[in-house]
């Protein structure tokens, strides 16, 4: 019987057994099957976002995997527009990405996605300040013409067809080359798909949705429409055209879109995701790259100290460099990166068909995602990115970074599909291991677990888990009126993360 299949079993069990004392005879605990996930390979970015993400993880005091995963988001937000990467005639990656940070509430992701995020929105307010007159020139323009071709048609229309035609045909002919211009724009927080899209087509095919709330799920789930439109996330990842055909409404044709996402959202937003078929079932999951962010509440320290000027100064240099790059064109890899990449790809094939079975829709696109990454990476650091090859150091950094994105995925897909009572059952074992006594009336738990359960007997299948899987004892206690309920604690599991050296998580 697999894990899974006892803690079914235990559901509807019977109440806990009458107090006796807690015998000696502990038996070993029965490991909880958590996925290990990897540190964030911080190493591997260019160095203005390394020492970025280092100091911005230490003055929030938030694990550096969150900035770490958002900071892929930025460079793809510079870099979209411009360049793809060949690694042969037929298969081209575009250098969109959608990745995904996951905290629980107070895990100051707000403060993180906003630093990181800051040098973007000031380079925005500098290109709409320096093209506002064009842009203005531009409108004023195409109503010039707008009008003209009006008037031109109320004078036909009057009986002068045969000497307003010529103008007439002239002006609609203007019109229909007439390019639009827009104010400059690369992130946008929350939108409906169809908005998104129309977003989209006025900067060229290219945006980013940045969100620190995860709304964007909603907009996917269909919260503003009954019908739900995936296209433009899963078109906008790929590369592939989008054509929207609206009645009455300007029509959208965009030949190149590139999405990238940069998004923090709460444990309970993904565990949703996995549910939903739709979600599922047409690959939306298997898009993102998720950092499942570990928890440094209760042990972050209360005066960190700030950003220094000098990393916060070139950080922000760094991003204006690459975002106002001019250069475009096509990536390629050098012979000795692409037989790396090979090599990897071979890695990845044998996964899917063993440990990754559960999350092969995912692992199928991870070597696109991490050729994507290292092409950001090279382009990076690189004065001409398409005139020179990526090498393998480059593809050998971007691998460090796939490793740790698959060893988040698993635990992703892990809590997309976690058994509810087995996922309280993890979270108050950790309570109850952070006691210094060995025994812990049941009221006393509920207490310091407050948030967790609404009652005290909404605790009552964690603690079956956990007595079943040998962690704790549970027993009645008659003291004459209500019988108190008293928790035992297996002297073996404490022993056993000691010798680890773990620091207990809440």
């Amino acid at each position: 019987m697999d894990f899974e299949d006892f803690v079914k079993s235990r559901k509807n069990s019977a109440t806990f057994a009458t107090f006796a004392p807690p015998s000696d005879d502990w038996e070993r605990p029965i490991p909880f099957t958590e996925t290990q996930t990897m540190d964030f390979p911080v190493a591997s970015l260019p160095v203005p976002v390394a020492a970025f993400v280092r100091c911005l993880a230490e003055s929030t005091q938030t694990p550096e995997e969150m900035a770490g995963i958002l900071s892929l988001g930025v460079l793809a937000t510079a870099f979209q527009s411009r360049y793809k990467v060949e690694i042969t005639p037929d298969w081209k990656e575009p250098l969109c990405l959608y990745c995904v940070a996951v905290a629980p509430p107070a895990e100051r992701k707000s403060a993180v996605i906003s630093a990181l995020t800051r040098p973007i929105y000031e380079y925005e307010t500098e290109r709409r300040e320096l093209e506002a007159v064009e842009i203005a020139q531009n409108q004023a323009e195409r109503d010039l013409l707008e009008r003209a071709l009006e008037k031109a048609k109320n004078s036909a229309a009057k009986g002068d067809f045969s000497q307003k035609r010529a103008e007439i045909l002239g002006l609609s002919a203007q019109l229909a080359e007439f390019k639009d211009r827009h104010p400059f724009r690369l992130l946008v927080d929350d939108a409906t798909p169809e908005k998104l899209v129309d977003l989209m087509d006025a900067q060229g095919g290219c945006m980013t949705v940045c969100s620190a709330e995860g709304g964007v799920f909603d907009s996917m789930r269909g919260r503003y429409e009954k019908s739900i439109n995936f296209d433009a996330y899963l078109k906008g990842h790929a590369g592939d055209m989008i054509v929207v055909d609206r009645i009455g409404r300007k029509s959208n044709n965009i030949q190149n879109p590139r999405l990238t996402m940069i998004l923090t959202i709460q444990p309970e937003v993904l565990s949703g995701l996995m549910a939903n078929a739709t979600f599922r079932g047409r690959g939306l999951c298997g898009r993102f790259l998720y950092a499942m962010c570990r928890s440094k509440v209760g042990y972050r320290k209360v005066s960190p100290p700030p950003i220094p000027d000098d990393v916060q100064n070139d950080y922000r240099a760094f991003v204006h460099r690459i975002l106002s790059g001019q250069r475009h064109g096509t990536i390629k890899l050098s012979v000795e990166a692409d037989k790396l990449r090979e090599n990897y790809q071979e890695y990845v094939e044998k996964k899917l068909g063993g440990e990754w079975e559960n999350m092969r829709d995912w692992g199928g696109k991870l070597t696109g995602a991490m050729l994507r990454i290292a092409a950001l990476i090279h382009a990076s650091g690189s004065k001409d990115p398409a005139g020179q090859p990526v090498g393998a150091d480059t593809v050998a950094a971007a691998i460090n970074i796939a490793e740790f994105l698959s060893s988040h995925a698993a635990a992703a897909y892990q809590a997309m599909s976690a058994d509810i009572d087995f996922e309280n059952a993890k979270r108050l074992w950790h309570r109850v291991e952070r006691i210094a006594d060995d025994k812990i009336s049941k009221r006393d738990l509920f207490n310091v677990s407050k948030g967790q359960f609404k009652c005290v007997q909404n605790m009552d299948p964690a603690l079956r888990i956990l007595e079943d899987m040998n962690y704790i004892r549970v027993r009645r206690q008659e003291t004459g009126g209500r019988p108190s309920v008293i928790i035992f604690v297996n002297p073996r599991a404490k022993a056993a993360k000691a010798a680890k050296g773990i620091d207990a998580q809440p």
